[in-house]
């Protein structure tokens, strides 16, 4: 709708509810809703009749509701009457878009003045802290932890911080670290809140009645009085919210301890009679650790955090590949190992997960850099040496996952997993693009007694037994050319699709539900092939698997 037809319809709705204009913008409305009968007055602004940008409302006066603790209390944008996911608005109709905003803000009300101020306060309760600085917090959310000493600090790149974090230990990969100091978090099953009458603690005074008064005892007053005066930052982690406090130091006490008139050790008898006059800082943390940030995305408790894992090949499978293991888990606990002999070229990065500056460098040691970028917590064990001659290195892992595309190594591969005794790896996962890129594939063994990934092509010369692709179209056979070595034409998203096909047999079997072990995606819907998820049974004439007993 265009911009002034919009703002009549607005204008039309909002007087026929009994706003008046008042400006100074050209939408911008005083009025009268009603919240469980009573009128209160609110202001309405309207920044963007498209809704790009929300509607504002705000209290016109706060004494109107009787909450001490009033939920979703305004903020420089007003009532918070829109979840997380946002409230849809359709711009055809900004009238009726303006009503909902209102029937929201009033439900958002209402639920304050059926007692649920107090509950949704705690609930978003970090938002009320209005800390000094947010950190990243770098250790883990769970495990039946209780309390954790670690270091806050600033972490930058070459001399320019980036950021605060809270760690245990001060290093941090692929970062600087500057002006550590000591933290002790303590961890809580209960949510954290006002308490004592307090809010948010300004000064010692305040924190002493804010710890006492919570449900749960956090700390003992005088154990609490005394680490802070250490020069420790106090942390509190609750299923809602991660605060922390920090002393600070007042003036003339911070000479004293300078110049060793005054110890540490005194400072609690010192503040013991001016708890009011010492200031502190209020902190909050968001949980940025690498567990956090993984296990979050996935259902049913699904992750690779606790498996070892040998991906073979980092190339245009094997870096996206390499991501979605990372971020699925892998490398926390367990350890990532990635093996690839060869450089990164200027052809590759036209599809590839690395870019201009690793050009001329070993794609394994890249893709390693990258990860660390990804994540500064993730275990990532690189090797530029051919996999198959360090097979005694491969196949210390729970899963041994190729991404190489490469029959040759493919087949390889197949036949040490076969005859292999050692009780690790349990499972080898093949991953390609077939036939230039008109489809890709994945497919599992468990040395179960079904088939091996040569039962799938038995004889070299002969077909493949489930093709992704017309094996006898001219461009699935087209060759690569003579100056690009072993390049096949294929774009940038079957690699991609390759990759996500392989994470999702990993997390099926990883859960102990492997499900079916050769799975194929169409790329090219002209060229490509679909086969139905299957589980190959072995062929009799298999030269890889018909001397290992089926029973093993």
């Amino acid at each position: 709708m265009e911009k002034t037809a919009a703002i009549r319809e607005i204008d039309a709705t909002l007087r026929g509810r009994g706003f008046i204009y008042t400006g100074p913008g050209s939408t911008d409305y005083d009025g009268v809703i009603k919240v469980h009968g009573k009128p209160i007055g609110v202001s309405v602004s309207i920044p963007d009749v498209r809704f790009v940008s929300k509607p504002r409302v705000f209290l016109k006066v706060r004494s109107e509701i009787p909450l001490a603790t009033l939920a979703h209390i305004e903020t420089d944008q007003g009532i918070c009457y829109a979840s997380g996911a946002g409230l849809p608005l359709d711009l055809y109709h900004p009238g009726e878009g303006i009503l909902r905003v209102l029937e929201e803000v009033q439900r958002t009300l209402e639920i304050s003045y059926k007692g649920r101020g107090s509950a949704e306060i705690v609930d978003e309760y970090q938002q009320y802290w209005s800390s000094k600085f947010a950190l990243q917090v770098m250790l883990p959310r769970d495990g039946g932890l209780t309390t954790v000493d670690g270091y806050t600090f600033f972490a930058g790149l070459n001399d320019e911080a980036q950021f605060k974090c809270l760690s245990r230990t001060v290093q941090l990969a692929g970062y600087r670290t500057f002006f550590p100091e000591e933290a002790r978090v303590r961890f809580y099953l209960n949510k954290l809140g006002p308490g004592g009458g307090v809010r948010a603690p300004n000064s010692l005074l305040d924190l002493k009645r804010w710890i006492e008064g919570q449900d749960e005892p956090l700390v003992s007053w005088p154990v609490a009085l005394a680490e802070i005066c250490e020069g420790k930052s106090l942390f509190f982690a609750a299923p809602n919210a991660f605060l922390g406090v920090r002393l600070s130091m007042p003036t003339d006490i911070a000479s004293g301890i300078k110049n060793g008139s005054i110890r540490l050790a005194s400072l609690p008898k010192i503040f013991a009679n001016r708890l009011d006059k010492v200031t502190v800082e209020r902190y909050t943390g968001t949980w940025a650790g690498l567990d956090h940030v993984t296990r979050r995305n996935l259902t049913e408790g699904r992750s690779m955090r606790n498996i070892s894992i040998s991906l073979i090949g980092a190339g245009t499978i094997g870096g996206y590949l390499a991501r979605f293991l990372v971020q699925s888990g892998a490398g926390h606990d367990g350890h990532l190992a990635v093996f690839d002999n060869q450089l990164l070229s200027e052809g590759n990065i036209g599809r590839h997960l690395l870019g201009f500056e690793h050009l001329g460098k070993p794609k394994a040691l890249s893709v390693k850099s990258e990860l660390e970028r990804f994540h500064p917590q993730v275990n990532v064990r690189a090797y530029v040496e051919d996999a198959i001659d360090r097979w005694d290195i491969v196949r210390n892992c729970d899963i041994i996952i190729d991404a190489t595309g490469e029959w040759n190594v493919q087949a390889a591969l197949n036949d040490l997993f076969l005859s292999t005794d050692h009780v690790r790896p349990s499972a080898l996962l093949h991953s390609w693009i077939f036939m230039n890129g008109a489809g890709v594939q994945s497919f599992l063994n468990l040395r179960d007694g079904k088939a091996c990934f040569r039962c799938l092509k038995p004889r070299i010369e002969g077909p493949w037994r489930y093709p992704a692709g017309n094996e006898h179209d001219e461009l699935n056979l087209q060759p690569a050319s003579c100056g690009d070595g072993s390049f096949v034409p294929f774009s940038v998203d079957a690699p991609v699709m390759a990759a996500s096909l392989a994470t999702r047999a990993v997390l099926d079997w990883e859960s102990g539900k492997a499900g079916p072990r050769l799975r194929t995606a169409v790329v090219d819907l002209e060229r490509g092939r679909f086969q139905k998820p299957v589980s190959p049974t072995r062929v009799s004439d298999c030269p890889a698997c018909r001397k290992v007993p089926v029973s093993r």
